[in-house]
């Protein structure tokens, strides 16, 4: 933090000391996690988090897992000490809590354990670990529930307050009456045990610290992190142009209902602050898609982390110049009885998309070139999931909640590509899990896992791919599978002329050759699997069978691009036909490229190519006066004018530099298919065009974005 400058009567040597103890620590409290803990979602996934808090509910330091869980795990300490103050607490104790309502929970799965930390007899601080928990009761196994109305059908909901440990001792009472509504009471049991071992780890080495540099030195040199992290962001803020920016992005399917549901956000840059309102979305559902209040927080801190305090080591501090204002009762801030089990994933997520985009508009305005480079396309960021159960071999009830829906692509930035499979990006450490561990524990046979070539957004620099697999059953008849997919029909966009990228889905496919497959000695491929028939659920969907031979196939969502495809580098884009990412017909169509015989570039046509696909955008001749040296095509501010890079012509001397752009608009589906990207069509319930904006000087793409329009009523 070299920004921010250290007050006299402070030593940086132990103010960095203190700060990289408490990363470390969080950091083992989550091994410990990991090597006490019995469920994939954990070991494999990596889907949990671990942090300490001070004793007033303060973030001292949070483990680099999922960053969703900073706005759910600072809202569920709080929480807790409202309920349960004047109580007495002691060493040993632990509560639980897994309510998105009442607790601050991302969805009920993602449980809760927070235990008090003390020296001596006095209260000092907080330790806290969460993971997704593989089952939770309600109606449909593993907490996902699509048909639900209400909160009541999707699971146990424990509140702040309850009381597991007692002393070091687990309350009998409240463990018997928790297993009874769970399936899987034995795997429960012992990831609740490894979260009271985290939490234990946490308490033991933050209590030997403090005993190291003494609580009034230890608590002076924490103060002073906050300060010196918060005093950095907001001198970031004020290199962002005061204003007010706007966007918006849509949930697509509530569970039961088809339609789009709006996330819109207005944010207000004002000196070292940052407003984030999003007055104007959709009221809460009837679905499963409603996103938690804590959720939302840790959508919003996902993307303030990379995009302003990328060096920064998160703490309490980082979160202080910015208000979310949220109204109650929307899609964003729901209020009970509304179901919220896969809010975080679908319209948490989208708000982090949202987020992202108004900061990239905001970033792109700036005079400071670091802060210019903060832009990117959008990630993918949702989930796209499948959770198979039924009974095993053994006899033994198995939900399987498959984490490779985290496989999602990340949005292209300004120096690269996106990183295929990335996660979300509230999943700073996303894991795929492992196929044969997969394979080991649940009745499954992996037939291909890959990327997938029509999920990335093309661009200068194109976007992450997600991930593309199916697996059949193993071992025994049927299964039950609950499905989501909700990046399907609009999907991450671009930025600065990059493309949008492709969506997520799922299909059955029945009357297989698999039987014949699995004594094959030859590798199996998508080309190998034959079917009669191919099923697509609806986008969200539970209660699915799934027989022995039949298949299920899954692809996720990829990121969106950067900067116009025609500023690629033609020999990026010959080595991403050789490697079967791009088609030679996409590579000439949409990025200008003209391969020979061989694979090579013939950049004699390639010339001829990208100037003709130019003149065809504006419908004249295009003027490049410095060729292709800028870093993209996204407009840039200098001197109060907008600079197109890739030519250094002057595109508008307006506030809004689309006003003088020219623009086209086209179906998405059909456009993004021409361009080697497919997606799911509106399906008479939406519908999505793709608006284009071209520089009117030299044809360069400057921005695409996408319109949604609901053509039938929810």
């Amino acid at each position: 933090m070299s920004d921010a400058k250290i007050p006299a009567g402070y030593d940086p040597v132990t103010l960095e000391v203190i700060r990289m103890r408490l990363d470390s620590i969080v950091e083992e409290m989550g091994i410990a996690m990991i090597r006490s803990s019995g469920s994939p979602v954990i070991t494999e996934g990596g889907d949990f988090n671990t942090a300490l808090f001070d004793a007033e509910g303060r973030i001292y330091a949070y483990s680099d897992f999922v960053q969703m869980h900073i706005g759910t795990g600072s809202m569920a300490v709080k929480l807790l000490m409202e309920a349960i103050e004047g109580e007495p607490l002691s060493p040993g104790d632990a509560f639980i809590c897994n309510d998105p309502h009442s607790s601050g929970a991302s969805h009920a799965p993602d449980t809760t354990v927070i235990s008090p930390i003390f020296i001596g007899a006095k209260h000092v601080g907080w330790a806290h670990s969460q993971a997704h928990l593989v089952d939770v009761g309600g109606m449909n196994p593993g907490g996902f529930a699509p048909a639900a109305t209400d909160c009541f059908s999707e699971a146990i909901r424990m509140p702040p307050g309850v009381k597991i440990y007692d002393r070091g001792e687990p309350v009998e009472s409240v463990k018997r009456t928790i297993l009874n509504n769970v399936r899987v009471p034995k795997l429960y049991w012992n990831d609740v045990r490894s979260l009271v071992a985290s939490n234990n780890t946490g308490i033991r080495r933050l209590v030997e610290t403090i005993n190291e540099f003494g609580l009034d030195e230890f608590t002076r040199y924490t103060a002073l992190n906050f300060e010196l992290a918060e005093r950095l962001v907001r001198t970031r803020i004020t290199a962002i142009p005061d204003g007010v920016y706007r966007t918006s992005d849509f949930t697509e399917h509530n569970g039961h209902r088809d339609g789009a549901f709006e996330i819109a956000c207005a944010m207000i840059v004002e000196g070292d602050s940052v407003t984030l309102d999003f007055e104007g979305s959709a009221p809460q559902t009837d679905g499963f898609v409603n996103c938690s209040y804590g959720a939302l927080m840790g959508a919003i801190a996902a993307v303030i982390v990379p995009v302003l305090a990328w060096d920064v080591p998160f703490n309490e501090g980082v979160m202080s110049a910015f208000t979310v204002l949220a109204p109650r009762g929307s899609i964003v801030n729901p209020e009970s009885p509304a179901p919220v089990s896969n809010g975080h994933l679908t319209t948490g997520s989208r708000v982090s998309r949202v987020v992202a985009k108004l900061f990239s508009q905001a970033c792109m305005r700036s005079e400071d070139a670091v802060i210019q480079q903060r832009t990117q396309g959008q990630w993918a960021d949702s989930w796209t999931g499948g959770i198979a159960a039924g009974v095993g071999a053994d006899g033994e009830y198995f939900v399987f909640f498959n984490m490779d829906g985290s496989g999602s692509g990340a949005g292209a930035q300004p120096t690269g590509d996106g990183v295929d499979c990335a996660g979300l990006m509230t999943q700073i450490n996303n894991v795929l899990p492992d196929v044969e561990m997969n394979e080991m524990l649940y009745p499954i046979l992996y037939l291909w896992r890959e990327v997938g070539p029509t999920t990335a957004g093309h661009g200068q620099f194109r976007g992450g791919m997600g991930l593309d697999f199916a697996w059949t059953l193993h071992g025994v008849d049927e299964a039950v599978q609950t499905v989501f997919a909700p990046i399907a029909r609009i999907p991450a966009e671009g930025h600065g002329g990059g493309l949008p990228a492709g969506g997520s889905g799922h299909a059955i496919l029945r009357g297989t050759n698999v039987e014949s497959l699995r004594n094959s000695k030859a590798a199996v491929t998508k080309g190998t699997v034959l079917f009669e028939s191919r099923d697509i659920p609806a986008l969200n969907a539970s209660g699915l069978k799934l027989s022995s031979g039949e298949v299920f196939h899954q692809w996720i969502a990829g990121g969106g691009g950067f900067g116009d495809p025609l500023l690629r580098d033609p020999e990026k884009v010959a080595k991403d036909v050789h490697d079967g990412y791009l088609a030679a017909t996409i590579a000439s169509q949409t990025y200008g490229v003209e391969l020979g015989s061989t694979g090579a570039v013939d950049h004699g046509a390639t010339a001829e190519r990208r100037t003709s696909i130019r003149r065809d955008r504006i419908g004249r001749e295009p003027q490049i006066a410095n060729g292709e040296a800028g870093v993209s095509s996204a407009p840039v501010r200098r001197d109060g004018a907008w600079i197109c890079p890739a030519s250094g012509a002057v595109i508008s001397e307006k506030d809004d530099w689309r006003e003088d752009a020219i623009v086209k608009q086209d179906e998405a589906e059909g456009w993004l298919s021409d361009n080697g990207t497919q997606v799911r069509g509106g399906d008479g319930f939406i519908s999505v065009t793709v608006e284009q904006f071209y520089s009117p000087v030299c044809g360069s793409l400057l921005d695409t974005r996408l319109a949604v329009t609901e053509l039938a009523p929810h």
